[in-house]
């Protein structure tokens, strides 16, 4: 059974604590898979997968978990679900809570995903909210691993 673990807002997070967590092989594993998951587009059990590390850690950097679960959200309303509003709330809590983190933090280059993010909500505004139909998925991002 896993622990419950109290979810933080960004401004409650010790921007001194975040650092790398000392990963368990099952939290690589989980991580990894929904790395695997997302590149496929699978992006809702990309955001199972992550959840799943996130509900095991206790220190502050699980918000980095958080931000990717959001960050596969979002993709997830995008492309399968088409609803605007709830694309653009997960693309923005997901920027804040990956800005915590360095260029680089768990071998994800974060400065990238960031930018994925900034590209995605151009192509959005190109494409208007009522035309989500019209996104243009080549530009669906892949996350490689460092």
């Amino acid at each position: 059974m896993t622990a419950a673990y109290r979810k933080k807002s960004v401004q409650e997070i010790d921007r001194s604590l975040l650092q790398e967590p000392v990963m368990t092989p099952e939290n690589w594993k989980d991580f990894e898979k929904g790395v695997q998951l997302f590149n496929a587009r699978k992006f809702w059990h990309a955001h199972e997968a992550w959840e799943n590390v996130w509900k095991r850690r206790p220190e502050e950097s699980r918000i980095f978990f958080q931000g990717l679960i959001q960050l596969a959200a979002a993709y997830h309303l995008l492309l399968v679900n088409k609803r605007y509003g709830g694309t653009m709330q997960n693309f923005a809590k997901a920027e804040e809570k990956l800005r915590l983190f360095p260029p680089q933090f768990l071998r994800v280059n974060v400065s990238q995903v960031l930018g994925f993010i900034d590209v995605a909500r151009q192509e959005i505004a190109r494409v208007g909210q009522s035309h989500l139909d019209g996104f243009d998925t080549s530009i669906v991002p892949t996350i490689v691993l460092l």
